[in-house]
């Protein structure tokens, strides 16, 4: 057997046993460089082997239900409607945003048209994959899409040409939707495309912002795309349990409470 495959069976069997695995913890079972690491972990997931996650890897669990953009636009709407205009409050003139998919997201494009339209706000350009976010923000400001495929469930567009374009841009903020905050785990979608757009976003982003009703706390979702004090805030509503604002503060999570 190659040594290659010999790492992946070792690696599997304990990704198997483990459910998750830290870089470092690769690189100690297979008693290899960090980038080698690296390497042979893109390698694994591009055969569907395994995902990557911040700062190491999962197991590939059995499907988890798939978010669906009209199944969740109307749950907690008061809420998203204080988190949107929260947000949209956040945003400068000059500033270059990119806004991710989402029902929350499309609350925060509409406070942000009407800051638009009184003249409150200008010289903002919007980068979005999100179809709802660039219908409602078109008329009053710059609106590019990266293009992409479809996802009419997500009403968004997505795939390897919407992060290739994405890699040619840079933000200033970034305001992306999540289905589950959690403490350990951090921001977690249910789809790997979604969650692939979004470290990608990360990456070419000065700052970004998470938009999350408070029913989305300490929930669990498939796959995880940043841990939350890496956000410049998370944007909830006053529901918030004070216990879990006191939790996620106490990691160094800046909560601003719309």
């Amino acid at each position: 057997m190659k040594k290659w495959e010999q790492r992946r069976t070792l690696l599997l069997n304990e990704l198997a046993k483990e459910g998750k695995m830290s870089l470092r913890q690769v690189q100690d079972l297979l008693n290899i460089s960090e980038s080698t690491a690296r390497r042979f972990i893109i390698e694994l997931e591009q055969d569907h082997c395994l995902l990557r996650r911040f700062g190491g890897i999962q197991k590939i669990e059995p499907a988890s239900p798939k978010y669906s953009y009209e199944e969740t636009q109307d749950r907690h709407a008061d809420e998203k409607k204080q988190i949107g205009i929260y947000a949209a409050n956040l945003v400068e003139n000059g500033d270059v945003l990119f806004l991710s998919g989402g029902s929350t997201i499309k609350y925060m494009a509409l406070a942000l048209s009407r800051r638009l339209e009184t003249g409150d706000l200008t010289s903002v350009s919007v980068i979005t994959n999100s179809l709802v976010s660039a219908e409602v923000l078109y008329k009053y400001t710059d609106v590019i899409m990266p293009g992409g495929i479809y996802r009419e469930s997500l009403q968004v567009l997505d795939g390897s040409l919407t992060e290739k374009n994405l890699r040619s841009m840079c933000f200033t903020k970034a305001f992306l939707g999540v289905v589950a905050v959690n403490e350990t785990e951090g921001f977690m979608t249910s789809d790997i495309a979604t969650n692939s757009i979004h470290e990608v976003v990360l990456s070419k982003a000065a700052s970004f912002y998470v938009l999350a009703d408070s029913s989305k706390f300490n929930k669990h979702s498939f796959i995880s795309y940043a841990p939350v004090k890496d956000a410049a805030a998370i944007i909830t509503d006053k529901a918030l349990p004070p216990v879990l604002q006191e939790t996620f503060t106490a990691q160094g999570t800046t909560l601003y409470l719309a």
